[in-house]
């Protein structure tokens, strides 16, 4: 599915609420570079080759999700956790998404052992973003 300019405002809309800074908001909107948030600091990164076809296949797979930033995080008890934040494209749901994103929940496909979607709780810091639960 084609990106609209109303998907990518809508993004760029999120990410600004959600404080990323603003190097990430603009290589995502000027170059289509996604950018990685690692626990427990927020430290951003770009994406691996792993990370980056993670996504693909995310958004090959749920063909109407955008996917805008990762946070990695790494668990105790399951490893490796990364959690691909994303939009519904269709817009049919934003108005939801935008009243969670005032109680910091988020829409992520979360890829552990279980992958599965959902809403995670969120906290900015950094410039970054980690996850809470």
């Amino acid at each position: 599915m084609y990106i609209t300019e109303n998907v990518i405002e809508e993004i760029i809309k999120r990410m600004k609420k959600l404080h990323l800074h603003q190097n990430v908001i603009d290589e995502l909107k000027n170059n289509n570079q996604l950018n990685r948030s690692e626990a427990p600091l927020g430290s951003l990164y770009w994406l691996t080759d792993e990370e980056k076809n993670m996504v693909d296949t995310f958004e090959r797979e749920n063909d109407s999700a955008k996917v805008y930033h990762i946070i990695k995080t790494n668990s105790k008890f399951l490893g490796t956790v990364y959690d691909l934040l994303f939009i519904s494209k269709d817009g049919e749901n934003w108005n939801i998404e935008e009243e969670n994103l005032e109680e910091n929940l988020v829409l992520s496909h979360t890829i552990t052992n279980f992958p599965e979607s959902g809403f995670i709780k969120i906290k900015s810091v950094n410039g970054g973003l980690v996850r809470l639960y």
